[in-house]
């Protein structure tokens, strides 16, 4: 039976990789599907954006590791 730490270990873990996830594909659609960023004049920026939260989400992956049991 998993331990209350090792349940909140596990959703965080879900949640940044769906961050990552969901950052990841609004990559993919502001390189690849012009009309998807219409109302984002400034898609250097908001790629920059994205690559921020994957980043961040990264780093609580890895810091979530030491929390593991």
């Amino acid at each position: 039976m998993a331990t209350l730490q090792q349940v909140i270990v596990d959703a965080l873990e879900k949640k940044y990789e769906a961050k990552m996830a969901e950052a990841e594909a609004n990559i993919k659609v502001y390189m690849e599907k012009a009309v998807g960023v219409a109302e984002h004049p400034n898609v250097v920026q908001e790629v920059e954006n994205q690559m921020k939260i994957i980043k961040e989400s990264k780093e609580m992956l890895d810091e979530l590791a030491n929390w593991r049991t």
